[in-house]
């Protein structure tokens, strides 16, 4: 598994919902996310809150400081995302994006 961050893949992107979220790579498989999710979560110092896994999606509810974040697994098309749930967590991404850059 490669734990290699590609500062070219980071980017942001607002949902559907109108949250922003942290497109993270496409270069990791269902089976490889949750070793990558932790590499993740220890370069933010984040935590898991509690882990959902389906067939061709997985979603971890994770905090980083003192907000909540979904970091998620999509099959279709594969990517992993970091999702804001709230607007304190939409002014975080752009900061997690450059910690992300500084560590690649």
């Amino acid at each position: 598994m490669n734990n290699k961050i590609a500062p070219s893949e980071l980017t942001i992107e607002k949902m559907h919902s109108g949250r922003s979220c942290l497109n993270l790579t496409s270069n990791v498989s269902w089976e490889d996310f949750p070793e990558y999710a932790e590499f993740i979560l220890r370069l933010l110092k984040g935590a898991v809150i509690s882990k959902s896994d389906g067939a061709d999606v997985r979603i971890w509810e994770v905090v980083i400081g003192d907000e909540n974040f979904f970091l998620a697994f999509d099959d279709f098309p594969t990517m992993i995302t970091l999702e804001s749930k709230s607007r304190q967590g939409d002014d975080r991404i752009p900061g997690f994006k450059a910690l992300l850059v500084e560590g690649a």
